[in-house]
This record gives C-alpha cells, sequence and structure tokens, in this order.
C-alpha cells in the first residue's frame, strides 16, 4: 500500500457523445508505441487506480488510454446516461478512434482491458469490432452486476454506504480485504456523493443483471481473479466460467477486489509476461 511510483505524465480529456461528457487520461511513451491499451474502469474506481500499472506500460512503449465509464468517475453522471453495455461500448470506441486518428495511427489494434463490471462493455467492444482488438484483460471480473441491496431500499442502502464515511471504508474494504488508505477510499467515493450519482449506480445495476451471450470469440484473453473478492461468489464464479471459458486464469489468491492497489507489482508482472505473450 506504500508503494513508491514513478510520476507519469497524463493528459486528461473530455469527448462528448450527444451532449454526455466522458472523462479518459492519455499516457503516452516518449517514442512511437509498440501497444495500444484501453484501462477502463469500474463504477467504484476512477482514472487515479491504475497509477501503478501506467509507468509498467509506458516502460513497455504501450499508448495507455484510461477511461472512466459513462456516469461514473469524471464521467458526466445523472439519470440521461446510458448505461447498457452496448451504448457504452460505441462511445469507448468513439474515443479509440478519436486517438488512433490524432496521433495518425487509424485502425490501431488495441488490447481492452477492464475491472469488475466493465467486463461487459469489454466484451461488448470485442463483439462489435474484433478485428480491432489484439486481446483482452479482466481483472476481477463481474460479468453480471452483483446484487448489493439483498433487500433493502436502494436509496436507503446508497445513503447509509456512500455517504457515510465509515460505513463506506467498512464496504470497500469488506471487497478488498485489505485497509485502504484515506486518499485511496476519497478518490472511489467523492465521485459517488455527485448529484445523480445515485440514480446512474441503480440503472447500471438494473441494466447489467443478465451476463452477456457474447463469449470470448477467438480473441486471446487473460482473466485475474482475486480469491479474497467479496464480490467473487460462487454465482460470480459461474458467470466467469461461462462468458470467459477460454480465457487464460489466474487466482491471485490473498488479492481481493482491488488488485491495482493492493497487489499492483503482480498485476504488473502479469501484463508485462501478457504482452510478451501476444507479441510472440
Amino acid at each position: 500500500m506504500g508503494e513508491v511510483c514513478a510520476p507519469v505524465v497524463e493528459e486528461s480529456q473530455y469527448l462528448s457523445f450527444h451532449g454526455v461528457r466522458v472523462h479518459f487520461r492519455i499516457a503516452a511513451p516518449n517514442g512511437i508505441p509498440r501497444e495500444r491499451f484501453l484501462l477502463l474502469c469500474s463504477p467504484l474506481i476512477g482514472t487515479f487506480h491504475w497509477r501503478k500499472l501506467l509507468p509498467e506500460l509506458l516502460q513497455l512503449d504501450c499508448l495507455t488510454v484510461v477511461a472512466d465509464l459513462p456516469g461514473f468517475g469524471r464521467s458526466d453522471c445523472g439519470s440521461a446516461i446510458p448505461q447498457d453495455s452496448l451504448t457504452r461500448a460505441n462511445i469507448l470506441w468513439g474515443i479509440l478512434d478519436d486517438v488512433d486518428r490524432k496521433t495518425g495511427a487509424p485502425g490501431s489494434l488495441w488490447h481492452l482491458a477492464g475491472h469488475g463490471t466493465a467486463c461487459a462493455t469489454i466484451l461488448e467492444m470485442a463483439s462489435l469490432y474484433p478485428d480491432s482488438v489484439k486481446s483482452q484483460v479482466h481483472i476481477s471480473p463481474l460479468p453480471r452486476s452483483p446484487e448489493l441491496f439483498r433487500g433493502a431500499a436502494p436509496r436507503q442502502w446508497y445513503q447509509d454506504t456512500v455517504f457515510v464515511k465509515a460505513n463506506f471504508r467498512r464496504f470497500v474494504e469488506q471487497l478488498s480485504g485489505y485497509p485502504m488508505d484515506d486518499y485511496i477510499l476519497d478518490r472511489m467515493r467523492e465521485p459517488l456523493m455527485r448529484p445523480g450519482a445515485f440514480e446512474c449506480f441503480v440503472r447500471m445495476l438494473r441494466a447489467g443483471k443478465r451476463a452477456p451471450e457474447a463469449g470470448l470469440g477467438f480473441c486471446p484473453a487473460m482473466v485475474l481473479l482475486g480469491g479474497r473478492d467479496a464480490l467473487l461468489t460462487r454465482d460470480a464464479r459461474k458467470d466467469v466460467s461461462l462468458c470467459l471459458a477460454e480465457g487464460e486464469l489466474h487466482e491471485l489468491k490473498s488479492a481481493g477486489h482491488f488488485p491495482m492497489e493492493t497487489h499492483s507489482k503482480a498485476l504488473r508482472d502479469y501484463f508485462r509476461g501478457w504482452i510478451r505473450y501476444i507479441d510472440g
């Protein structure tokens, strides 16, 4: 948790889709990129939480786009923000196409990596444009949205969990399996307290009740699970085995739901090995 990372210069940008601004950052190597990576956030993490992985990707000459989901992180939020995976996938491809155009490399191949419920969007992106995808990486994947409310009124659960800092800490640390520093928790919590964030969160959960029907197809994929991930229930494991059956699966036995924070060294090792494996 106290690991010191080399600073990475990231350019923060927004693109608007039908009036909805989506936030992303770009980290580019000094020379010509050898690879292109999308790191897609989940509702509980933002672009900040990938900071420990970026130096490794830059060292491997990867141009990396770190994107918030529509409605989360620093993207616009509210009841009108689309939460279905197909619309999300089209928005994300719009961002990647814009990056390709601005860097003079249209039609580039991308590694698509996502965390948690972003898994469904990554699968949808690969299904839409398989010829633009070099590989997929699914970190703590949740092909189907988890059942969080368990019979409680959603708004009351959200108020009690998100707006009460001590309760939010307990919630996140239950998922991670480890204590979290205040600055990490604050970066998770603050976007969820914006006006309209509750509506996005609930609509996201409802839209993702069904696991994606399409699997990995012919795209190489790596799946990284946390052995102490409280969201990786028996049903969630079944979803993973169905949707990501062809993926190269690795379990970080001591990790929880946020390995980018608690097990960043292992995550960097897996990414390094994966890139070298894909490149032959």
